[in-house]
């Protein structure tokens, strides 16, 4: 015997609205035809689901048994629904995405240009903040972070992996030399976050351990675009993520220095709330920052 899945939805419908009327309003049928599709359903399973009076409709025991299934059969069918329009959908729609500052002004945005050339009807909300954002709650569909993400209800994709790179000029490092080990930075006018040079120290892997060298500068700004442009003015050695300094790099404008004492890389994930309908433009661009990072190894340096 086949499951009568038109009648489950009506009676479902008819317990969750407490009436015939508003069961019929809302499936757009008549009261009669509810009525008789529930009785259909009763003679069927051989039992009644509902008492009826004039004033109101409540639930027999083998009702509230049976409802839960019910429920769920029109949750499955409506989440089923949902999926093949996300997979047959336009490719049209706002799509909101977060990153940190940086790497959304270095990195992402580029990426993004690159996917709206191709699908020019998506609007694209990017928002950079180096808070870590709540996906469940902010309304936010795509977030790029750094580190572990550990909520099971978050899918994580490994994005690109990056380092923090001790950079020069070929200038300056003529000028004042090469150093040969962290401790040598003490010598060096070093351009970095206030908070990192002064305070923390810049970390370097010294003998299996991670320990942190304080150094001083002249110029400290919490700005990575920045800190890059003073090195490349020869103004002194700067600590960076090798995602901000990737391209002068690669054309020898600046050079990278005590590489072999840099930490282990750290991995940027692209993260979203797990939904078996995700709309068919956020699966388009989940799989062309995929394919775009692929292509652009920003630790392919060495």
């Amino acid at each position: 015997m086949s499951e009568p899945f038109n009648e489950m939805a009506i009676f479902a419908s008819i317990a969750e609205m407490g009436s015939f009327t508003a069961a019929a309003k809302s499936l757009g049928r008549s009261k009669a035809f509810v009525s008789q599709q529930l009785t259909k359903l009763e003679e069927m399973l051989g039992t009644q689901l509902l008492f009826r009076t004039t004033r109101k409709l409540s639930l027999t025991e083998a009702g509230k048994v049976y409802l839960d299934y019910c429920q769920d059969i029109v949750r499955s069918a409506t989440a089923a629904r949902q999926s093949i329009a996300a997979l047959q959908g336009e490719m049209e729609g706002s799509i909101c995405i977060s990153a940190t500052n940086s790497f959304g002004e270095i990195m992402v945005s580029d990426v993004l240009f690159s996917f709206q050339e191709k699908y020019p009807d998506i609007q694209i909300d990017l928002d950079l903040s180096d808070d870590i954002q709540d996906l469940k709650e902010s309304g936010i569909d795509l977030s790029i972070r750094g580190g572990t993400v550990v909520d099971d209800e978050l899918v994580a994709i490994p994005l690109v992996n990056w380092q923090m790179f001790t950079v020069g000029t070929t200038a300056y490092l003529e000028k004042y030399g090469v150093p040969e080990t962290p401790d040598d930075l003490k010598a060096h006018n070093c351009i970095g976050t206030k908070h990192e040079t002064t305070i923390l120290g810049w970390p370097y892997l010294i003998d299996g351990q991670i320990q942190r060298i304080k150094v001083a500068g002249d110029f400290t700004v919490n700005r990575n675009p920045l800190i890059k442009q003073t090195a490349l003015l020869g103004k002194g050695l700067a600590w960076v993520p090798s995602y901000v300094v990737h391209q002068e790099v690669m054309s020898g404008q600046l050079v990278r220095v005590l590489s072999d004492f840099d930490p282990p890389a750290i991995t940027f994930y692209l993260v979203y709330v797990y939904q078996k309908a995700m709309p068919f433009r956020q699966r388009y661009l989940i799989d062309f920052l995929k394919n775009w990072f692929t292509a652009h190894d920003i630790l392919g340096l060495h």
